[in-house]
């Protein structure tokens, strides 16, 4: 089949309009266009991965990028506009993340308009599907979604935690286990509570790098008292909390909520960096209702080493921002008497 390849940059980027079976390849993995997108893109690959274009836009000079699938053997690659899709060997059985990765501003001609061109979002939302293709040139095996799923990441540290919590006789044996002390506090109040009932695990990808996190919450009202993610693969303990110390997750949004005593409230929201277990500070809010307080709304950049006075309404509206989130995407724990 016949093709165009245009050597550019020292032997290893070209540009492809795509050749007539519809698999493009940077030497290393292929992946296969579907049949309907033929004529509406172009292709650049190098020894990373292979970049996807509208024909229409780049020519034009506005970019045209759609997506980019391209697979690396380091941990730390994805995060940011690149999220993990999968896991991919190669001959040797060499270890491989395949990483998704989308444009960060407008690819095509604006000045005639602010939606997609419709060449462009079809290569746009067909982003994920074509890139479910992936092969290895050479040998090897691609495996869509591994790496990135709760259950195989954390499940068997769920099981051994509901165990734990579950025989745990005081709670000084859950801190040893770097896990909240609130699940033994529970079963000391009257009426006791059940933990197994009433504490559950949900698995969600809340800083948005394509791998799941494990978190560890109240099934009812979803205060979340433990949080665990992917390091280099495996399991990893982020952090803890408390009756008066606890955390919500909104959508993206991972919030802390502290209780400075009688009156002081303070929501911290802060980002999961990806493969690590470092909790990243964004902005806080505090309410203080004590009768010497400097103001009662205030907000922090620095967390929380200063404070800047802001009125109610901004208050209000930054703590929408934070908890606003459709009933839909409310998370919904699975008990932890169903994971025995």
């Amino acid at each position: 089949m016949r093709k165009t390849i245009l050597l550019l940059i020292m032997g290893c980027i070209f540009v492809m309009t795509g050749c007539a079976s519809g698999k493009v390849s940077n030497g290393f993995m292929s992946i296969m266009m579907p049949a309907r997108l033929n004529g509406t893109y172009s292709v650049i690959t190098d020894a990373e991965g292979i970049s996807v274009f509208d024909k229409a836009s780049h020519e034009a000079g506005f970019g045209g990028f759609a997506f980019e699938v391209c697979a690396t053997d380091d941990y730390g690659a994805y995060g940011g506009m690149r999220t993990k899709i999968g896991e991919m060997t190669d001959e040797n059985g060499k270890l491989y993340h395949v990483l998704l990765s989308f444009p960060s501003d407008v690819q095509w001609d604006y000045t005639k308009g602010e939606e997609m061109p419709a060449s462009y979002k079809a290569l746009y939302e067909s982003a994920r599907e074509i890139a479910a293709t992936v092969e290895p040139d050479h040998g090897g095996k691609y495996i869509d979604g591994a790496g990135t799923k709760g259950e195989e990441i954390y499940g068997e540290t769920a099981r051994k935690i509901a165990d734990t919590i579950k025989s745990a006789s005081d709670a000084n044996l859950l801190e040893a286990s770097s896990l909240s002390p609130i699940y033994f506090a529970i079963t000391q109040e009257t009426p006791k509570r059940d933990p197994m009932e009433e504490i559950g695990i949900v698995y969600i990808d809340f800083n948005l790098d394509g791998v799941d996190e494990m978190v560890i919450g109240d099934v009812k009202n979803g205060d979340v008292y433990d949080i665990f993610a992917s390091v280099n693969g495996a399991p990893a303990h982020v952090t803890s909390g408390y009756f008066r110390d606890y955390y919500k997750v909104y959508g993206s949004v991972l919030a802390e909520y502290v209780s400075e005593g009688a009156g002081v409230s303070v929501i911290r929201t802060t980002e999961l960096l990806p493969n690590s277990t470092e909790l990243f500070p964004q902005y806080s809010l505090k309410l203080d209702e004590t009768g010497d307080a400097e103001s009662k709304w205030s907000v922090s950049y620095d967390d929380g080493k200063t404070w800047e006075s802001m009125t109610e309404e901004d208050y209000r509206q930054r703590l929408g921002n934070i908890e606003d989130l459709p009933a839909e995407k409310a998370l919904t724990f699975t008990p932890l008497g169903k994971l025995q």
